[in-house]
Order: C-alpha cells, then sequence, then structure tokens
C-alpha cells in the first residue's frame, strides 16, 4: 500500500487542465520560447496519436527539462503520455532518458511514467544514474506492483489528466471511458487516500471530466464516439441530460 501512495502523490497534486495549459505552462516559465515552439509542444502532445512521430519525443523531454513542470498541472499528462511513449519503443528508452541532465521535476515525471509502462529495472537504473540513495533505489525496485493506468482507480484530478496523456499518446478510447465513467461516480474509490472532504474531491473529479470532454470532443472524433455511444446506452433521463450537454457544449 505505501508503494501506490508514493506513486499517488506524484500524480495527486493536479488541479483542472486544458489542452492549452501545456502552452501557457511553458510561456510562463521560459519567456525564450518561441509561439511556434509552444504550438510544436502543443500538437506533439494532444495530437500525437494521430501523427505518430518519434522524432517529436526528443522536443517534448527537452521542454518538459525547461520551466514547463514547475507548473504542476503539466506533470500528470506527461506522465500518462510518456506511459504509452515508453511501452510502445521500449528499444529507444535508453537512448531518450539518458539525453539530457534532467532537473528533479523531470526525473519524478520520467520515473513514474516507467513504473507504469512496467520497465522497473530501466527506472532503476535512471534513479541511480540521477543520484537517488540505493535504498531509495532498492525500494524503486520492489514496487512492481504498479497499476496499470487503464486499471487505476480514479481518485484525485491528476489521475483524470494522466488518463488524457495516456490517451493523446494512443487514441486507446478505453482511456476516454474511463474518464466519462467519473461521471458516473457516486463516492471516490478510496476516500481515505485524500486529504480534502471526499465529497469535494470528487466534485473536482467531475468537473475536470465534463471540462475535458466537453473541449476534447470538439477536437477529437474519437471522444465524441465514445460520449455517443455511451449516450445510446444510458436509460437514466439525469444522465442522459448531462451526456447529451456534452456534446452540445451546454453544460
Amino acid at each position: 500500500m505505501k508503494h501506490y501512495f508514493i506513486l499517488l502523490m506524484l500524480l495527486g497534486f493536479s488541479s483542472p487542465l486544458m489542452a492549452s495549459d501545456f502552452v501557457t505552462g511553458i510561456d510562463d516559465f521560459n519567456p525564450n520560447i518561441t509561439k511556434a515552439e509552444q504550438l510544436t509542444i502543443d500538437d506533439a502532445i494532444t495530437t500525437y496519436y494521430q501523427h505518430p512521430d518519434i522524432a517529436k519525443i526528443n522536443t517534448v523531454l527537452d521542454i518538459m527539462n525547461g520551466n514547463l513542470l514547475e507548473k504542476k498541472t503539466a506533470w500528470s499528462p506527461l506522465v500518462g503520455f510518456l506511459t504509452i511513449v515508453f511501452s510502445q519503443h521500449k528499444h529507444q528508452v535508453f537512448d531518450w532518458i539518458s539525453r539530457n541532465d534532467y532537473n528533479l521535476y523531470a526525473q519524478d515525471v520520467i520515473i513514474t511514467a516507467l513504473m507504469h509502462a512496467k520497465l522497473f529495472e530501466t527506472a532503476a537504473v535512471f534513479a541511480q544514474g540521477v543520484g537517488w540513495t540505493p535504498e531509495r533505489v532498492e525500494d524503486l525496485r520492489k514496487q512492481k506492483d504498479t497499476t496499470d493506468l487503464k486499471h487505476q482507480a480514479i481518485i484525485l484530478p491528476g489521475h483524470i489528466d494522466a488518463l488524457w496523456g495516456a490517451f493523446f499518446a494512443s487514441g486507446d478510447k478505453i482511456y476516454v471511458e474511463e474518464i466519462l465513467n467519473v461521471l458516473f461516480m457516486t463516492k471516490l474509490p478510496v476516500s481515505d487516500a485524500v486529504q480534502a472532504p471526499a465529497a469535494n474531491v470528487l466534485l473536482e473529479n467531475k468537473k475536470l471530466a465534463v471540462g475535458t470532454l466537453t473541449l476534447y470532443c470538439k477536437t477529437h472524433p474519437l471522444v465524441k464516439q465514445v460520449i455517443e455511444k455511451r449516450l445510446k446506452k444510458e436509460k437514466d433521463s439525469e444522465m442522459r441530460a448531462v451526456l447529451q450537454g456534452l456534446l452540445s457544449d451546454k453544460i
């Protein structure tokens, strides 16, 4: 359980995030980055599955290693995004993670993504290389019960952000379906894992799910398909109204 909460904390400090926050985070903390470069990062992440090109990953890692991650809302979607990319391109991972002298923020994102990608030994070697103590590295090696993102309980807003990152990297609708399921939750799966009242956290999760689903169903046909499929099956009139609102942007 201790290992679960380590990863929970790494993912759990996010607040509601829109695609533009990738750009805003770069702009806020690194004025030397041009608008063209900002748009490149935004496109590389949010539409990666539509035009996958691993050459973009170096750009993402370079910007991630700048000041972007000082805006902590950027951590969780990058964990989700890199989890998928690392899983799909295991042969390339060492080259990617050894090409920079990563700052502490980037190190945490990379290690968490490697663990979710089930690249446990790679995560341990990377952690050792960036100066983790032998005790911390050994503890990391024991965390082989790390939950796959597809089956991770959504407890905090950061978990929703991570699922969006995974979707952007893969185009797998299961991540969108999991986010949509948040709207049907009546309680948190693990309420004792949060400091704020569970009802308040659940409300924040639902607000984030509604906001991002409404936004992305306009720009990602796959997201719209997931909502439309759920609407066809839904019998409850109140939830049908919610789903119709996502599609009509009236919520």
